[in-house]
């Protein structure tokens, strides 16, 4: 069974809710979380089924009604959306669901574009070593940490990255990360829907993201309609936790003009 709570919640006020990547949990928002409460905001980020519930196959589809089942349960009838990669994956989908439930969206590290062949059959064959019991393998965690955070990071920041590799290793079930990347290797591409999205959007991405080159998240927010794109600089795929100060306050900038009403 899954090892951690279904959500962290922070502050009051209108609602920003937070949805995470693959291999990280709720706590990578802690700095949103606390910056957003501090500014009069409530600010939710919430764990996927596989980290609170037995590990199982599902589809984006299904992760987007997860989001629609918390929002009713917390009696939130529109918020700013944000998702950081596959949490951004869910938020473009939720918003082309439920654009009723929303006053904003915000993508962290996310695309709308598919993976090619080859991205899929490596991803795959990497994802398909976690099929196993116990905690994700030290050896994978290692393995994966330099496509999660940047080289600059990576240098400067060790302790950051070394923080996350041991909680890979020591509360991250293999299996619930297995079903976590099954869940988005094969997705088609959107980027054609999304003049449907009428919702201020903004996309925020990391200059050294290795596994989203930032060129797929410029395609991205080209597409939306009204969308606000922020580059970082010394980041990676993990950019709001390799560079918070810079991704807070796009946020705050952003959530400042919305209509919560």
């Amino acid at each position: 069974m899954g090892y951690h709570e279904r959500f962290i919640e922070k502050g009051s006020g209108p609602a920003v809710v937070f949805s995470h990547g693959t291999l990280m949990d709720a706590t990578m928002f802690a700095p949103q979380l606390d910056h957003l409460a501090r500014r009069g905001y409530r600010a939710i980020a919430y764990n996927s089924r596989t980290l609170t519930g037995e590990p199982a196959a599902h589809t984006l589809a299904d992760l987007v009604e997860d989001c629609r089942a918390l929002l009713d349960d917390l009696g939130i009838q529109r918020c700013a959306l944000a998702g950081m990669s596959v949490g951004g994956f869910i938020a473009l989908e939720f918003a082309l669901a439920y654009p009723e439930r929303l006053c904003g969206l915000i993508v962290i590290a996310g695309t709308s574009k598919d993976y090619t062949p080859e991205e899929r059959e490596a991803y795959h064959r990497q994802f398909d070593k976690l099929e196993v019991d116990g905690m994700v393998p030290r050896d994978f965690a290692e393995w994966v940490a330099p496509f999660c955070f940047g080289e600059t990071t990576l240098k400067r920041n060790p302790a950051l990255v070394e923080h996350w590799v041991d909680r890979w290793a020591t509360t991250m079930p293999a299996r619930a990360v297995h079903f976590q990347g099954g869940s988005w290797l094969d997705k088609k591409d959107i980027t054609e829907r999304l003049a449907a999205v009428r919702l201020p959007a903004l996309a925020v991405h990391g200059e050294e993201d290795v596994p989203l080159p930032i060129e797929r998240a410029q395609a991205m927010a080209d597409a939306l309609p009204d969308a606000t794109f922020v580059p970082v600089t010394r980041a990676g795929h993990s950019v709001n936790l390799e560079q918070p100060a810079v991704v807070n306050a796009a946020i705050a900038r952003f959530l400042g003009n919305l209509d919560f009403s």
